[in-house]
């Protein structure tokens, strides 16, 4: 694990989160595919789906950082698709990035990353489809979703589908004991949650903190 600068007021959620993509938890053919990618610098349009809190998110923003490097911050374009949703986004701030001229390294592209894609609604991808098409010499698309199903069929025929899993109860334990081991506290034990997740387990360590 990365070594992460002390901030008693960052949730360890965010403070322990992941940025190369070898620090992403399980899902191994996930993760391998994204380190291929990585190598070539070849980013095809990608849809991640999966049951949520899973790390489909940050897997992207992982791909993204080590493709891009430092153009990251003006070269990628983060929304979340359950409060963004309709037409007007893409017609407005999708639309207006991927015009947006920015200078990458040979061979990359700027990145629109929609979390909760499944979320938007049929005219918005839609609309986001051309988008796609429009803007594919300058612009990627990386959809997280639960429900691929939910992603329109000329969407999904455009892109690679990554399919994630949820993480063991063993993978978690593992990640959870790296932090509370990286923030120095003791520990009697940490509850137990049904069908766990990386980000609601470090949440709620804390109350099983001795």
């Amino acid at each position: 694990m990365a070594k992460v600068a002390s901030n008693s007021t960052t949730p360890w959620v965010e403070k322990y989160r992941p940025t190369k993509i070898d620090e992403i938890v399980g899902n191994k053919e996930a993760v391998e595919r994204l380190g291929a990618m990585a190598a070539t610098g070849n980013m095809p349009n990608l849809i991640f789906t999966g049951p949520p809190g899973i790390g489909k998110t940050t897997s992207i923003l992982c791909l993204a950082h080590t493709l891009l490097g430092p153009a990251y911050k003006e070269a990628v374009l983060e929304l979340n698709a359950s409060d963004d949703r309709g037409i007007d986004v893409v017609r407005n701030k999708i639309k207006m990035f991927a015009q947006k001229k920015v200078t990458l390294p040979p061979g990359r592209h700027k990145i629109v990353l929609l979390d909760e894609a499944d979320s938007m609604t049929s005219a918005a991808q839609q609309a986001m489809r051309r988008t796609m098409e429009l803007y594919s010499n300058t612009t990627r698309f990386a959809l997280a979703c639960n429900a691929s199903e939910k992603i329109i069929e000329p969407i999904q025929s455009r892109c690679a589908i990554v399919r994630f899993t949820r993480l063991s109860d063993q993978e978690v334990l593992e990640r959870i004991m790296k932090v509370v081991e990286a923030e120095a506290v003791p520990y009697l034990s940490l509850i137990h949650i049904s069908e766990p997740t990386r980000p609601r387990l470090i949440s709620y360590a804390v109350f099983c903190l001795k």
